[in-house]
């Protein structure tokens, strides 16, 4: 082969037809790495392997609290390779040893001779890769980081020979490559392929981090700069694109959030690595909204909530937080489980709620700073957290695709997790609920979070879904509301999936029931069902399933066309064998009873003393309820011991 090649120009089956000639069919940007030879003998391979393995015994790896520093983006991929494949053997080098080993001081000679050497059986390994299967590089993207991965993180631990070999394999492959990076990185919108289910993951990696560790990898070669820039403005655009403004990822980045976590890891590891910078300014400032969004949604350390492989997506969180930020780590670091910050905000965290406990749990304001409740219209999503704390109660919920998503774990142990279902017949007639759900109100204090959902049929009823977590009381509220038709028959059900584990008891004395999650006890109870078990409803409440999961379900019949059903979830354990009384209230308008234009119901257990409330037809003037002149559509209140109702939430 004659024709000199670069980065970006077509070409292919490089290792074969260059025969002897390879370093010279490349075009260099400098001379030295071509002056090792004019031919590919074993001398020269082993010339640029000891050069190569000199700077990998040189560069600075990065000292991870999460583990080994390696390209996430490969962990499922080594899962599934055959035998004999490139990421066979990375699997195989990883098994035998840390790239974040401390490198022993000396020369060349000595560190070689000290670095933790591999097993004989991964050098053969590489050896008969190089020699029957190299051709792997040019045609995969994942081989081709695999042998990235090697040169970069392993490349001090082969002979120098061999790291030769795989450095020529690598380097044919990322230029056979090359063209295919220019190609990917040509779409414009990267949410649109999310959305049209025609972006594989193979088409984000060739057209961000591949170019962008190629280009920077053999740097020396014609055209690598310009991969590298084309390979980071990528990645930029892809975050920019599939996240929204306030850093919140969108539907399908949930569903699938471990690949693409990886990905962005691997950039900065990359970035790390080669000394350079991967986000410019607007996407900085996403990536930053975007790691404290999803910390807020993690749940005991362990698994960020409401997305598939949420313990697999948290694990990798935690490393892109320490990868992005090396000089401090964020105040929520310890949420997420980063070492050090969990010492300490553990500590302050104990000692702060053994003070609440011994002062009757006196409540604490909190800054609008400090809150890390979120809500994201564009991205359909939400999370209500009571506190940066690591146990601290933690409620998401994803409405981009039907049935409702909803996870809520209580002191950070799971309680829900899965679809919130509906069901909801009028006169008899199913209606099948579109995926239309839309956030109509939320609110975040001192005192809770507050989320409204409303899902309108065209000439049907108007539904409203709400959930309220108080930041301090240790109590929830998870209502379903019905109004805006004509006085017609209604039946409504509505399913809260347990999570795995999770069982429920009947209360001996009442209604009321018991969630068992772990060592914690959850009372929960259905304010809209008599309290008395003696007096006969249509309603109900008790263990149903769906599609084989376990569900707390909630049924309720109507004659009126309206309904107000909440449900309060109590984990205080100074309340749990508290006595409980709750009711219906009686509402009036202009002094008569108003049976149907609103609803009010008042709990007491223990200490508590709640007071909901509900307008079903309007915001009419003049309804009272205990002396409370309601003018607004919900009320969440306290009764003081003086009988004056402190107003938790308001909503006009």
């Amino acid at each position: 082969m004659t024709t000199q090649v670069r980065f970006g120009s077509p070409i292919s089956g490089l290792l074969q037809n260059a025969g002897n000639d390879f370093l010279g069919t490349v075009l260099w940007r400098a001379s030295e790495t071509a002056n090792y030879g004019n031919a590919d003998s074993e001398f020269s391979l082993r010339t640029i392997g000891m050069c190569w393995k000199q700077q990998c015994l040189d560069r600075s790896l990065p000292k991870l609290t999460t583990g080994d520093v390696r390209f996430l983006t490969l962990d499922r991929a080594i899962e599934a390779a055959d035998s004999g494949s490139i990421l066979a053997v990375l699997g195989q080098v990883r098994r035998e040893t840390s790239p974040s080993r401390r490198r022993p001081k000396g020369n060349l000679k000595q560190q070689t001779k000290e670095t933790l050497r591999l097993s004989r059986e991964a050098t053969e390994l590489l050896r008969l890769w190089l020699a029957d299967r190299a051709g792997e590089a040019e045609e995969s993207p994942l081989a081709l980081l695999a042998c990235c991965e090697l040169l970069v993180l392993y490349g001090g631990q082969f002979p120098a020979e061999v790291i030769g070999g795989l450095w020529r394999a690598a380097l044919a492959g990322a230029l056979t490559q090359s063209e295919s990076f220019v190609q990917a990185a040509a779409t414009d919108d990267w949410q649109n392929e999310l959305s049209n289910d025609s972006a594989s993951p193979e088409s984000w990696l060739q057209a961000g981090l591949l170019p962008f560790v190629c280009g920077l990898l053999f740097d020396d070669v014609k055209g690598a700069p310009s991969i590298a820039r084309t390979g980071r403005s990528t990645l930029n655009a892809q975050l920019l694109q599939v996240t929204a403004g306030d850093g919140t990822p969108v539907g399908k980045v949930f569903d699938a959030l471990p690949d693409f976590l990886a990905l962005w890891a691997d950039g900065l590891l990359v970035a790390r690595l080669f000394d350079q910078t991967l986000w410019k300014t607007s996407a900085a400032k996403r990536f930053d909204k975007m790691l404290r969004r999803l910390a807020a949604s993690v749940r005991s350390n362990e698994a960020v909530t409401c997305t598939p492989n949420g313990d697999s997506s948290a694990s990798i969180l935690r490393t892109a937080t320490e990868l992005n930020n090396s000089s401090a780590t964020p105040t929520w670091a310890h949420v997420i489980g980063l070492a050090g910050s969990a010492r300490r905000k553990g500590r302050s965290a104990t000692k702060a709620r053994s003070k609440k406990k011994n002062s009757g749990r006196a409540k604490t304001k909190i800054s609008k700073a400090d809150i890390p409740s979120w809500q994201s219209d564009d991205s359909d999503a939400a999370c209500l957290r009571t506190s940066w704390a690591t146990d601290a109660s933690v409620v998401t919920v994803r409405t981009d695709s039907e049935p409702v998503k909803l996870e809520l774990a209580v002191d950070g142990v799971p309680l829900f997790a899965g679809a919130w279902r509906l069901e909801l017949a009028e006169a008899g007639d199913v209606l099948e609920l579109a995926n239309a759900w839309e956030c109509i109100c939320w609110n975040s204090d001192s005192d809770g979070d507050y989320l409204e959902l409303q899902l309108e049929f065209e000439g049907g009823p108007l539904i409203n879904r709400y959930i309220y977590l108080s930041r301090s009381e240790q109590f929830a509220i998870i209502s379903d509301i019905v109004s805006g038709s004509e006085p017609n028959r209604i039946d409504v059900a509505t399913l809260l999936p347990l999570a795995e584990g999770v069982t429920l008891e009947d209360s001996p004395n009442g209604r009321d029931q018991i969630l068992k999650a772990g060592s914690k006890s959850i009372r929960v109870f259905p304010l809209s069902l008599p309290q008395d078990p003696g007096i006969g409803t249509a309603a109900k409440i008790g263990l149903d399933y769906h599609d084989q999961v376990p569900c707390l379900a909630l049924s309720h019949a109507s004659e009126s066309g309206t309904m107000f059903a909440p449900i309060v979830l109590d984990w205080a354990p100074e309340r749990q064998a508290a006595a409980t009384e709750w009711r219906k209230l009686t509402v009036t308008r202009a002094g008569e009873i108003d049976p149907t234009g609103a609803v009010a119901f008042r709990l007491h257990v223990g200490k508590l003393h709640l007071v909901l409330y509900r307008s079903l037809a309007g915001l009419e003037r003049y309804r009272t309820f205990l002396g409370y002149q309601a003018e607004c559509e919900t009320v969440i209140g306290k009764f003081t011991k003086s009988g004056i109702i402190q107003e938790l939430l308001i909503v006009e």
